[in-house]
C-alpha cells in the first residue's frame, strides 16, 4: 500500500526544489493533503496551537454542532458524537486576505 506524500520542506532550497515542487503538485492533485516535516516550526508552538485550537471547539463550536443537530432533528446523532476531532473543521485563511477577523469567538492570545 502506498503511504501518503511527506514533504520535506528543506528541500525547497536547493538542487532537490524541483522534485519537491513535483512531488507538492502530485499530492494536491492526487491526494488533497500531505505532511510537511523539516518546516522549522518549534514543536512547543505546534502543541500550543493544538491545545488552543481545542480549547476553541470545546467552547464555542461543540455546542453550535450540537444545536445543528438538533436542527435537523438528528437528535440521536448527538448520543454518538464523543471524541470528534474538531480542528479538522477549522479553517483560517491569511493569503491572500486573512479570515481571522470574521471569527469573534478567537480568544486573543489564539489570534
Amino acid at each position: 500500500m502506498e503511504s501518503f506524500p511527506v514533504i520535506n520542506m528543506e528541500n525547497l532550497n536547493g538542487e532537490k526544489r524541483a522534485i519537491t515542487m513535483d512531488k507538492i503538485k502530485d499530492a494536491c492533485e492526487n491526494w488533497g493533503f500531505f505532511e510537511l516535516v523539516n518546516h522549522g516550526i518549534p514543536p512547543e508552538l505546534m502543541d500550543t496551537i493544538e491545545r488552543m485550537t481545542k480549547g476553541h471547539y470545546k467552547k464555542c463550536m461543540e455546542q453550535r454542532f450540537r444545536e445543528l443537530v438538533a436542527s435537523k432533528g438528528l437528535e440521536c446523532v448527538q448520543t454518538e458524537v464523543h471524541d470528534l476531532d474538531w480542528e479538522s473543521t477549522f479553517h483560517l485563511t491569511h493569503l491572500p486576505v486573512s479570515n481571522i477577523s470574521q471569527i469573534p469567538t478567537l480568544d486573543d492570545d489564539y489570534r
